[in-house]
């Protein structure tokens, strides 16, 4: 099984369905007297540029990369600073061109939103397959700062640690993503080579059992 074809997969959901496809909602403001500075106020995608990315999301959710990356072209001519599109960009060129390149694209989704989830998700997984494993880590961490029961950012810490060999901190997050989802997640920890050094190992047998 390719490596990360259980993340990506959780990617694919994430951005149709999960919290990252949804905008934060404005905090009510204190009193005048004790208000901090002023936010600056998120970007509005324009109308035209928000249809082109949802085109570029159902491509991508379908596997072709190359329709999805027209369409968020498309997207980033109509709006610049449409960070949905420069992060499902960014992914798209980590998996395909590079992970420094996906990297520096969705780096520019997050200065737009630094509040957008989808992106920190995105920015895991851009990061993972760089090989930067402690900054995937953190990524993913965000994203369960914001939505504590995302099964696959718990298995995506997982399987950072996996790749490092600390079996401690792997079996550790493998855990809690297997209490959310036991069956998808012990199916894909069992046929991932992330994990392919622990197949042998009691623990972690005794873990996916």
């Amino acid at each position: 099984m390719k490596p990360y074809a259980g993340l990506l997969l959780a990617g694919l959901l994430f951005l149709t369905a999960g919290c990252g496809s949804q905008e934060p909602q404005p905090a009510k403001e204190p009193p005048a007297s004790s208000a901090p500075a002023a936010k600056a106020p998120l970007h509005q995608i324009s109308k035209e540029s928000d249809e082109w990315y949802h085109k570029a999301a159902i491509a991508y959710g379908k596997g072709d990369h190359l329709s999805a990356l027209e369409a968020c072209g498309k997207a980033l001519e109509n709006d610049p600073e449409n960070y949905k599109a420069l992060s499902l960009k960014g992914i798209i060129q980590a998996f395909d061109l590079s992970p420094e390149e996906g990297i520096a694209t969705i780096k520019k989704s997050l200065a737009i939103n630094p509040d957008y989830v989808q992106a920190f998700y995105d920015m895991a997984m851009a990061q993972k397959l760089g090989k930067h494993y402690d900054e995937s880590i953190a990524y993913f961490q965000k994203v369960l700062a914001a939505d504590p029961k995302n099964t696959w950012s718990y298995y995506g810490i997982a399987t950072n640690y996996a790749d490092k060999r600390d079996k401690e901190h792997a079996l550790q997050y493998l855990k809690k993503a297997i209490d959310l989802s036991p069956a998808d997640v012990k199916q894909t920890a069992k046929t991932q080579d992330h994990f392919a050094w622990l197949r042998t190992d009691p623990d972690f047998k005794a873990m996916t059992s």
